[in-house]
């Protein structure tokens, strides 16, 4: 395990679906951080549509005597939500948590790591053979799906 400040906590902050399908790599996220940096280091906070909000992850963080938030959009670009909807939320807990240091960070798609792995897993698919199935990352593409 690495050691994580433990009065810091990451927050993967996504967009939101009430489609448990795609809550779960989230979550699945999160608790790997947590086994890495330590129970408490990680959250997920969703920007609309389900719980928890990230005033409600900020509110959680003061209860456990967090001091900083670090808030990593997982967003592929910086489209209005991340240039407006979020910086919004931000300073709203900001505003109401002045004890809680909460820092944004750039999109996660934006990351030099995360264009070079899509532009990787693009090439594969390009690559693939098209007149049958091809093995991509241990799924199977079928032509035509």
């Amino acid at each position: 395990m690495d050691n994580a400040p433990s009065d810091r906590r990451i927050v993967i902050f996504a967009h939101g679906s009430k489609d448990h399908r795609w809550q779960l790599p989230f979550t699945e996220l999160a608790t790997e951080l947590e086994a890495r940096l330590g129970v408490g280091s990680a959250r997920v906070a969703y920007m609309e549509f389900i719980s928890p909000t990230l005033m409600e992850v900020a509110e959680e963080a003061v209860k456990d005597k967090k001091h900083e938030l670090l808030v990593l959009p997982f967003f592929l670009a910086a489209g209005a939500h991340v240039a407006a909807d979020i910086p919004v939320q931000v300073a709203a807990a900001r505003k109401r948590f002045p004890q809680l240091r909460i820092e944004l960070a750039p999109p996660i798609g934006e990351h030099p790591s995360v264009k070079a792995l899509f532009r990787q897993i693009a090439c594969e698919y390009a690559l693939a053979t098209a007149t049958r199935p091809a093995a991509i990352s241990g799924r199977w593409i079928a032509e035509g799906s």
